[in-house]
């Protein structure tokens, strides 16, 4: 009962925020948020930042340097819900996007990819702004659909998928079959899917993530067999005061190894990806999120709902 009201009072306070301050540059309403975000040092997502820090990063980095991450976690955070506001009150005026977010010349690989006419399987993570990242590809001119995590009882999941809606992304469940994503690839468009968290509703592999072995989802390798397609790495992230839309080469199945083993060999490549972008930008990362929660003995084992 407490969570439903959470998730009523949540849904409401972004509603009210879109109808309200959507309609003004995000820099403008980034500023009362990075002002309250130091409140946020006494809330479990700050316990669980910290608990992450020490667990990945501690032999790497002091006390002093994982508070600074944390501190960097906090004003980011801020920073996205401004943007986020932002791009629920401005559907399609969406041109301070364009400003927001510049093209790195990798963008090239997208638009090469592309031209073979199978669609882009595109795998990015929870860093920098990947809500921008969709909404500047769909202003581009590019047409899909993002994978997300859809709970049926939460309202302010349907204000980010309706965020979303407004600048032409649609949004799949993660629980919608395998076919669906595979119908949007065929129609020659792009699918996103944020791969780099755990999803215990979907089964997957423990492997190895910033030293440790973590639950990660195998379903972007399983769709990409089934597509025929690779996975392609793409990342929003803030460097020098503005974002960067950067793409990385096509991650290939491995044809010398077996099913089970090519997924898993993907699956631990695209791990590394991840691995590489949260080391670059450590402050951009949802560092808050709950990675290392699952344990090998107590995975549970749900019927898979990636494709075979």
């Amino acid at each position: 009962m407490a969570e439903k009201l959470r998730r009523r009072v949540r849904a409401r306070f972004f509603a009210a925020l879109s109808a309200s301050a959507g309609r003004l540059p995000p820099d403008l309403l980034y500023l009362p948020l990075v002002a309250l975000s130091p409140l946020a040092r006494f809330t479990r997502y700050e316990r669980m930042t910290h608990a992450n820090l020490e667990h990945a990063l501690g032999a790497d980095t002091t006390p002093l340097e994982r508070r600074r991450i944390a501190r960097g976690v906090r004003r980011h955070a801020a920073r996205l819900l401004a943007e986020w506001i932002a791009l629920s009150g401005t559907g399609g005026r969406g041109a301070w996007i364009d400003r927001a977010v510049a093209l790195d010349p990798s963008y090239e690989i997208l638009e090469r990819e592309l031209a073979r006419g199978r669609g882009a399987l595109i795998v990015t993570a929870h860093i920098g702004n990947w809500e921008l990242l969709c909404a500047r590809l769909s202003r581009l001119g590019l047409k899909g659909a993002v994978v997300g995590f859809d709970r049926a009882a939460d309202p302010s999941g349907r204000w980010l998928s309706d965020a979303r809606g407004a600048h032409g992304v649609a949004t799949l469940s993660q629980s919608s079959p395998a076919r669906a994503v595979l119908r949007v690839l065929a129609r020659g468009e792009v699918v996103g899917l944020l791969a780099d968290l755990e999803a215990r509703r979907i089964s997957g592999e423990f492997l190895p993530f910033m030293g440790q072995q973590a639950l990660t989802m195998t379903a972007p390798a399983s769709l990409a067999r089934a597509a025929g397609v690779p996975l392609i790495p793409a990342v929003c992230v803030r460097e020098d005061g503005q974002y960067r839309l950067k793409v990385e080469e096509p991650l290939q199945l491995d044809p010398t190894l077996g099913r089970r083993e090519a997924t898993i060999d993907l699956s631990v490549r695209l791990n590394r990806v991840f691995e590489r972008w949260i080391r670059a930008w450590p402050e951009q990362w949802a560092w808050h999120q709950p990675r290392w929660r699952t344990q090998p003995s107590l995975q549970r084992h749900d019927e898979d709902l990636a494709p075979r």
